[in-house]
């Protein structure tokens, strides 16, 4: 059985369309059968509902009749699903380039605890470009000195804090870029 309102102003035209697309999408889990029972039921309520208001507009029984049944939440906008797809493989990028540079970062903290002699962060005079070397550099001097391992350290362990905050929001099931990716 295909029950429908016949509604002639074209506000509760208008209002009747927005009420089935929010119900079609809060009941988009169940399945067809359960979901055409759940639509039929949801318009004989409301139809009887109206029949009984003494409301004068049409538009205006209808709203009541919506607002006593309860209005179910809006689907997302269709912008914000291709948006998420973008932000989630953007995150994979970032995550992969930054985390090869965490590592670089590990590395070169491990270089300087075996070799302390030339291992740094090198600055050449008269130039303001920092020089990341396994080697030391003729003419120029280290910055950090005894400070590079715990230097290099906090960045590593703020860098991978950043990389854990990415994944939690951009990557994880859970978040929200996951979560707008669902239908």
């Amino acid at each position: 059985m295909r029950m429908t309102l016949e509604l002639t102003t074209r506000e509760a035209r208008r209002l009747w369309a927005d009420f089935l697309r929010r119900l079609d999408w809060a009941n988009r889990d169940l399945a067809g059968p359960e979901r055409a029972e759940a639509r039929a039921e949801a318009i004989a309520h409301i139809a009887e509902d109206m029949a009984v208001l003494e409301l004068p507009d049409e538009a205006d029984r209808l709203r009541e009749a919506l607002t006593r049944f309860g209005i179910p939440a809006a689907p997302p906008p269709a912008w914000r699903k291709p948006l998420a797809i973008v932000l989630h493989y953007l995150a994979i990028m970032v995550m992969g380039a930054s985390g090869l540079v965490i590592l670089i970062l590990l590395h070169m903290t491990l270089m300087e605890a075996l070799n302390p002699a030339s291992v740094g962060l090198y600055i050449y005079p008269g130039d303001n470009v920092l020089t990341l070397s396994y080697e030391a550099q003729d003419g120029a001097r280290e910055l950090l000195g005894g400070w590079f391992i715990p230097t290099f350290l906090m960045i590593s362990a703020l860098g991978s804090a950043a990389l854990y905050g990415l994944w939690h929001v951009a990557l994880s099931p859970t978040g929200p870029v996951s979560r707008w990716m669902r239908p």
